[in-house]
């Protein structure tokens, strides 16, 4: 019996004596100090799907779309050069008013103070009397559109057209004025009817005098301008 119980206490050691060795491998070793505590649950991980991933790429960033946006402003307007455009068509007693090309002038109205470089250019380069009646009608469409700073347009670009005895020319010129008020536009208006009066169109195709004497009349209204 007391043989039994030496032999047990023997046992008991030798167990205790295992696991404190067990014990001191596993915390000088690290691997076999993971193995000793459990399996540890690996962290899962968030993946972004690769559409979203795409998606962001293609997006601008903030700089970026500024930087974009500056560009877009500071770009002049043109019209586009691989597009060609219908020629205006001047009035006749058959259809007596002209004909534009719409879709031209669109992009100058939609372009608004962009496009007004443009629109002085072509005024000023204008020879013939389709060229100048086309440039005045986009003018005349761009301020009805509420275009700003078209009125400075007058000394240098309208102004030179005064004299022109075209029809066509001083009608399509007194709307432009009739919208613009511009004081210094009264006193040719007033020359441009007494001149039609003394020695009126010949084959015109409609009464110029009819845009002429409204856009006096819209002058002395204007509260602002006071000319009589």
């Amino acid at each position: 019996m007391k043989h039994l119980k030496i032999q047990e206490k023997i046992i008991v050691r030798k167990y205790k004596e295992k696991e404190r060795k067990m014990r001191l491998y596993a915390i000088t070793n690290p691997i076999k100090r993971v193995i000793f505590k459990g399996v540890e649950q690996p962290q899962k991980t968030s993946v972004t799907p690769v559409s979203k991933i795409s998606e962001g790429l293609n997006q601008p960033t903030k700089d970026e779309f500024v930087k974009t946006s500056a560009l877009e402003e500071e770009k002049p307007f043109e019209l586009p050069k691989d597009k060609e455009f219908k020629k205006p068509r001047m009035a006749t007693k058959e259809k007596p008013y002209c004909e534009f090309d719409n879709e031209k002038v669109d992009l100058f109205v939609n372009a608004k103070e962009k496009a007004i470089p443009a629109v002085t250019k072509m005024l000023n380069e204008a020879k013939t009397e389709d060229e100048i009646c086309e440039g005045l009608y986009i003018a005349d469409r761009m301020i009805a559109n509420g275009t700003k700073g078209m009125d400075k347009m007058y000394y240098g670009t309208f102004s030179k057209f005064n004299e022109d005895r075209s029809p066509n020319v001083q009608s399509l010129l007194s709307g432009v004025y009739r919208r613009i008020l511009v004081p210094d536009a009264f006193g040719p208006l007033i020359k441009m009817l007494v001149q039609n009066i003394m020695v009126p169109p010949k084959d015109a195709p409609f009464d110029p005098n009819e845009a002429i004497g409204g856009s006096i009349l819209e002058h002395i209204k204007a509260p602002e301008i006071h000319p009589l």
